[in-house]
């Protein structure tokens, strides 16, 4: 049995699967398959892509999706994680598809490559790469209410110059033939997407920062972040959506007003009270010298980083700065590289009604010193209860205002640096400001 006949047996024992699957087995309201190819063996690298499906992947994961996430995934790997997506989507209220990666056009047929595909012929595809249709039909089968499907696959035409008949740039253009279907292209058929010189692609970045905006609805989303993207490529790339949407759907949820704000909000984190519990959780260990007592309004608050980049020009980077109602101060992690994984901790002297924080994010004290440092794009906020969650910062010098949908009892909170924005200068992460907010 050749390998493309292995392959397309594998494509139809899934669908096959899914026909006779019980939609009461499902366990998940929301489900997401985020796939980022990089690491190509046979035809051009890109580095994008990985950054791309690990920002999606934690934005859907704090958005409450059950992620099923491929990172630099070759053949084997796309099947098994079809075939994962295909049954935990079973009966769900959304299903969601993320690819970043290569993905071709060949006599008006879409495929993604996974990262082993050697495509010398176009008879190659159907034995080495996935029909982008096969990803529709499965979400169509699997009876999902809601099927969104997002590619950013157009970036260049990988394929050997000798493989010219029949090609085109980008991806052909795909009907949303299923109610309740949208599919969303980093740029028009037939165009080519950039990959972007930062850490994440234009069409990505802007989607996972606008993603869990509160009383978006998707289409709107998509509208905004079409915009973001036209200019922020100066013009060059233009995002497409093709829907057959029913009803409406906000990933950031909607308000009981139901109005869209009409001028910039606090976010609403998805922290909210927990069943009682007999202890708070003992503050996280840190080094005792990187730890400094703050005064607040009725508080005395002691706050603890993991690292502290060192004095420089007469300026200290320690975890105080964050209360000092100063931007022309910051806290400033001191580890090699831009600091995932560095954390500051703020604890209090007894249980205390969190209703939110403000937040500064980089070092505010100029625009330019702000551009040449790194910020926090995503970071981990944990609470003394065991609550947590993935929130997202802006990448601006202005105050954030995060806010829970009710008081929380907690004796410390804890965040942790997941992705940063980066500098144009200088690796070091930043934070200006960061100022609890109490409800008693």
């Amino acid at each position: 049995m050749t390998v493309s006949i292995k392959f397309q047996l594998s494509v139809l024992c899934l669908l096959m699967c899914l026909l006779t699957f019980n939609p009461a087995q499902a366990a998940f309201d929301r489900v997401a398959l985020v796939i980022g190819n990089g690491a190509y063996r046979a035809m051009s690298t890109l580095r994008n892509p990985p950054n791309d499906a690990d920002l999606m992947s934690t934005k859907l994961s704090g958005l409450g999706f059950e992620v099923v996430r491929v990172i630099d995934g070759d053949k084997a790997a796309f099947a098994a994680a079809l075939t994962e997506f295909g049954r935990k989507a079973q009966g769900a209220d959304v299903a969601l598809v993320f690819y970043a990666g290569h993905g071709v056009q060949v006599n008006g047929r879409n495929w993604l490559l996974p990262i082993d595909a050697d495509i010398i012929a176009s008879t190659d595809l159907p034995g080495q790469a996935i029909k982008a249709n096969d990803l529709l039909e499965i979400m169509e089968i699997s009876g999902a209410r809601l099927k969104l499907v997002f590619f950013d696959a157009c970036r260049n035409n990988p394929l050997p110059r000798s493989l010219t008949r029949g090609t085109s740039n980008g991806l052909a253009r795909l009907e949303a033939n299923a109610a309740g279907m949208m599919i969303a292209f980093a740029t028009a058929p037939g165009d080519v997407a950039l990959d972007g010189t930062g850490n994440n692609s234009p069409f990505t970045e802007a989607l996972a920062r606008l993603i869990d905006t509160p009383d978006l609805e998707v289409r709107h989303l998509m509208g905004k972040v079409r915009e973001s993207v036209y200019v922020s490529t100066g013009e060059r790339q233009l995002p497409w959506l093709n829907e057959a949407l029913i009803g409406e759907f906000y990933f950031g949820g909607k308000s009981a007003s139901g109005a869209s704000p009409t001028r910039p909000q606090p976010q609403v984190a998805a922290i909210a009270p927990s069943a009682p519990r007999p202890s708070h959780r003992p503050v996280p260990r840190y080094i005792s010298s990187q730890c400094v007592a703050a005064p607040v309004p009725g508080d005395t608050i002691e706050v603890c980083a993991s690292s502290i980049l060192n004095p420089q020009y007469g300026n200290r980077y320690g975890p105080g700065n964050l209360l000092d109602g100063k931007l022309s101060t910051a806290w400033v992690e001191g580890v090699s590289g831009n600091g995932p994984g560095e954390r500051i901790v703020m604890s209090f002297k007894r249980p205390r009604q969190l209703a939110g924080f403000e937040i500064v994010n980089g070092y505010a004290k100029n625009r330019d010193i702000f551009r040449k440092n790194a910020r926090v794009q995503t970071a981990r906020l944990t609470l003394s209860n065991g609550d947590s969650q993935i929130i997202s910062l802006p990448d601006t010098m202005a105050t954030s205002s995060f806010s829970f949908a009710q008081p929380v009892e907690t004796t410390w909170l804890e965040l942790q640096i997941e992705t940063v924005f980066n500098g144009s200068k200088y690796t070091d992460t930043a934070l200006s400001e960061l100022v609890p907010v109490f409800a008693d």
